[in-house]
């Protein structure tokens, strides 16, 4: 079997005898967008669900028909045509927020998958260009629609001029594109981690609110049964009399 599809993503033999499990596998060859277009929260969620069987090899846009033919070689299926209710394969981009528009809302940074956006409430809020995977979920969410995105030349294809040429700029490109999956992945795994963190966070006050709340009533109705059996005692008192 070759293996051009996957060496052509900088993966190759690499990816398919590592030793890692085929989830990871799977997980290398998707782009790290975290742009869920494939209806998964994230690239991980996808590779999992592809494993499972839960999902097709082509649900991917970011990754393109490149992305598709190598998961099918990987995986030794057939291949299959990207699915176009998906989306469409497009270049590289990244959000860029226009400041003489921006209103400080913050929920592109509650969007942004890999938490490349920097701000804060009523206050101008930025991208981190190197951070940002080109997912556009924080296209929706933006209520002044104060946020472009710009393609990078990250598609332009570099003149043949011969061999060795040609497989250094491959090299290169690959090595970077590498490196650019890994940080959007981890960066993904520790937004992941961030919001579970903070739910868990407020749940927990939440709950000390409750035993809280409940201890007060608790002694509240206790203080108010001994007022009453006060009362009580002073009206049969009273009575006796």
């Amino acid at each position: 079997m070759k293996e051009n599809f996957l060496i052509n993503i900088g993966l190759g033999y690499a990816s398919k005898f590592s030793g890692g499990s085929l989830v990871d596998q799977v997980d290398a060859i998707l782009p790290q967008t975290q742009c869920a277009q494939c209806d998964f929260q994230g690239c991980r969620p996808y590779a999992e669900a592809i494993v499972r069987g839960d999902a097709q090899i082509n649900q991917c846009p970011p990754g393109g028909q490149v992305g598709v033919d190598a998961l099918a070689e990987l995986l030794e299926i057939e291949t299959m045509t990207l699915n176009k209710e998906h989306g469409e394969t497009k270049p590289k981009r990244i959000a860029v927020v226009d400041e003489k528009i921006c209103i400080g809302c913050t929920l592109c940074i509650k969007a942004c998958p890999v938490d490349a956006f920097i701000g804060s409430s009523k206050v101008m809020t930025q991208v981190v260009a190197s951070e940002c995977t080109g997912c556009d979920l924080c296209l929706p969410v933006c209520p002044v629609d104060c946020i472009d995105m710009i393609e990078t030349n990250e598609g332009i294809e570099t003149p043949f001029l011969n061999y060795y040429q040609f497989y250094d700029a491959l090299f290169e490109k690959q090595t970077e594109e590498s490196i650019q999956r890994e940080k959007a992945r981890n960066r993904f795994n520790f937004h992941e981690k961030r919001i579970a963190r903070n739910k868990k966070e407020r749940a927990d006050l939440l709950q000390k609110k409750m035993v809280a709340l409940t201890e007060k009533m608790t002694k509240n109705t206790a203080q108010k049964e001994k007022i009453d059996a006060a009362m009580r005692r002073v009206s049969e008192s009273k009575a006796e009399k």
